[in-house]
């Protein structure tokens, strides 16, 4: 059974059940009232959603960071109290993006965006609980839920997989910005999405060789998988355990834009006698 999200409504009084079918948008209406016209509108701001068995905070927030912090006392707090206690904080998301989003645990929290303050409170049945304990069900769902992979793929997840591809893109910040402009239409949400030709990606970033993005998804298919043969698996793995986000994408093509303007992609073409095709 998953855990139950609420909010606490001051009008009312009481709290207020956040339904998993939906995101709940923590716009201008729910937290000013619209009183403050500086929030946003949905869906330019932060929201709740339920997705992969667990509820998690989100971000599309241009102008405020949001910040996440352990309601001990359960009373009402200000947006200074949140903000020193803050455990996370999702930065301001750069235009038509969103923030790395934070998976909420069990118990009350306080949400902070500009001068407002949201109260939640996260509750888990215990059966819940001592089936985190037993499994880790995280890469078992990862590829069913995105629809790129063969469901039975997950089964030969290794099980510190996620731990295993984000220290490595933590060692190797290129083949993270590889990845997230390979996958650009993935993570942007295109329907259908198509993957970014190889040589593109290599021009882009001016990667060390034509072979670099395919080197990259082989070494990173086996950090995921203890067999061959996930290559379709792999998109899905990587978007949703979080491993790549929009603000990658943001950052690679921020990388991909200086290196043109510098004249470097010039030269990574000439060097390649590469003539990018027509999309």
């Amino acid at each position: 059974m998953a855990g139950r999200l609420f909010l606490w409504s001051t009008a009312r009084d009481e709290w207020v059940s956040c339904p998993p079918e939906e995101i709940t948008w923590l716009d201008r209406s729910r937290l000013s009232d619209n009183e403050d016209p500086t929030l946003h509108r949905a869906p330019r701001c932060a929201g709740l959603r339920h997705v992969q068995h667990r509820w998690e905070l989100f971000s599309r927030d241009t102008t405020y960071q949001v910040f996440l912090a352990p309601d001990t006392t359960g009373a009402p707090l200000s947006a200074e109290a949140v903000r020193h206690a803050a455990r996370h904080v999702l930065p301001a998301a750069p235009e038509s993006f969103e923030a790395r989003p934070v998976a909420l645990e069990q118990g009350l929290w306080a949400v902070n965006v500009a001068t407002w303050v949201l109260r939640l409170r996260l509750d888990l049945p215990a059966e819940a609980d001592a089936a985190a304990g037993a499994a880790d069900p995280g890469p078992q769902t990862v590829t069913q839920a995105v629809g790129v992979g063969r469901g039975a793929a997950a089964g030969a997840t290794r099980k510190d997989a996620v731990e295993r591809v984000r220290a490595y893109f933590e060692r190797n910040a290129m083949a993270r910005l590889a990845m997230a402009y390979y996958y650009q239409e993935f993570i942007l949400g295109f329907s259908p999405p198509q993957t970014v030709p190889m040589l593109d990606v290599v021009v882009a970033l001016n990667l060390s060789g034509e072979g670099a993005v395919s080197d990259y998804k082989k070494l990173l298919q086996g950090l995921v998988w203890s067999e061959r043969g996930h290559a379709r698996d792999l998109t899905g793995f990587l978007l949703t355990s979080g491993l790549l986000t929009s603000a990658d994408l943001h950052e690679a093509r921020l990388v991909a834009e200086r290196n043109e303007r510098a004249g470097v992609c010039e030269t990574a073409r000439q060097r390649l006698r590469y003539r990018p095709k027509s999309r």
